[in-house]
């Protein structure tokens, strides 16, 4: 099996050959390139290419970001971006907007009849050598609830400009050596997206409890953006589909997930089924309170799944939750680190997944959420050759 037929097989809960492995390796080589201590080998390839060199899957999630000329932060004040892979491209329209970027600061100022938004990011080099790729925020848009009509002007003026054409060729680059997933926005619905980048989230909170109506007045401007989005996604020839990210069940806390979050991952799952395509969210945070919530998503793969000693859940716990959902991840980024496992921790740590997979149906092994920069690789070959030794994998078959 290629490792594209085999991720999809896994996915549909059929037999495989082996375990599917598809560790990220983008946040890691980032980190490299900016310290040059990138290893020969993965000098001037892509993440195909690295893949194809550690004889892995691609974890191709939306986009190739060591591309460093392919992604677009121009919008990222408004918790947008492009990216020359994405399946739709993201133009605000029409209004007035001043846009100053050093290499370090990024300043946005964007006109509208009732006054101004203004967003600060910034960026350092430091950020780059411990493989961060996207700024942080110095000042968000949504400052105070003032703000709030200003920014209903500027998602009036959002359009969303859809770019199969950019998405087939991110497909065709990946090929057979994993699934390309055609990314959506990373928020999962408009509230979702206020909380997690327009305004602090100590500040959200007061405005939740206090003010929810302005916002809810605020989502129903950005709705458009998300169903044009959707539109793009179901009509691009992608099998898998990125919608949503970072859920933890402190910050998205479950009634907040039932209400803001869940109907808009239940209508895009409906939508991408209707069409023949596969769900995948970005599941990375605590997940224990949230994990009979996420049954009622309907969505297929929750990828980036951290498990213990990272979070509260093991592996062997999240899979049971979810047993008829694909998990991508499962191995936490801290295992990869010989500052915090011994070699013969990771040994006993390995021996211990493995013998609890069962039958290994519905798994991608992966690293959540990414391989850190100070990674010993070697440690990608050893849970290479486990995988090995587990051999194939059969849903139908008794429990190993």
């Amino acid at each position: 099996m290629t490792h594209k037929e085999r991720m999809l097989a896994t996915i549909m809960g059929k037999p495989t050959d082996k375990l599917p492995w598809a560790p990220r390796m983008d946040l890691w080589y980032i980190a490299q390139r900016a310290r040059n201590t990138l290893p020969a080998q993965f000098v001037n390839k892509n993440t195909v290419e690295m893949a194809q060199t550690l004889d892995v899957a691609c974890h191709a999630v939306g986009a190739d970001f060591t591309i460093p000329q392919g992604r677009d932060i121009s919008l990222r004040g408004l918790g947008l971006d492009n990216h020359s892979d994405y399946p739709y491209r993201i133009e605000l329209q029409n209004l007035p907007t001043k846009s100053d970027d050093d290499g370090k600061n990024l300043i946005t100022e964007i006109q509208t009849p009732v006054g101004n938004i203004q967003s600060h990011l910034y960026r350092t080099e430091q950020m780059q050598k411990d493989g961060i790729s996207l700024p942080f925020v110095k000042h968000y848009p949504l400052h105070d609830l003032d703000d709030l009509e200003a920014l209903c002007i500027v998602f009036d003026h959002i359009a969303v400009h859809p770019m199969p054409q950019s998405y087939t060729q991110f497909k065709d680059r990946v090929g057979e050596q994993g699934i390309a997933v055609a990314r959506g926005p990373m928020a999962a619905s408009p509230m979702h997206l206020i909380l997690h980048e327009l305004t602090p989230m100590d500040q959200f909170f007061y405005f939740y409890h206090d003010a929810r109506d302005k916002l809810k007045e605020l989502c129903d401007h950005m709705t458009p953006f998300f169903d044009a989005a959707l539109d793009a996604l179901v009509h691009c020839d992608a099998e898998v589909v990125f919608w949503g990210a970072n859920y933890d069940q402190d910050l998205t806390w479950p009634p907040f997930f039932d209400t803001e979050i869940k109907p808009w991952l239940q209508k895009v799952a409906d939508r991408l089924h209707s069409a023949g395509k596969i769900l995948l969210t970005h599941c990375d945070g605590e997940n224990r309170d949230l994990l009979p919530h996420y049954t009622q998503c309907r969505f297929d793969i929750a990828e980036s799944v951290c498990p213990a000693p990272m979070t509260q859940c093991s592996l062997q716990e999240l899979r049971t939750a979810l047993p008829n959902t694909t998990i991508w991840g499962g191995i936490p980024s801290i295992a990869l680190l010989s500052s915090t496992m011994t070699d013969g921790e990771f040994d006993n740590y390995l021996n211990h997944v493995f013998a609890n997979l069962d039958r290994g149906d519905h798994l991608i092994l992966g690293v959540a959420d990414n391989v850190p920069p100070d990674a010993d690789l070697t440690r990608l070959e050893q849970i290479r050759d486990h995988i090995e030794n587990f051999g194939p994998t059969d849903p139908t078959q008794k429990v190993k």
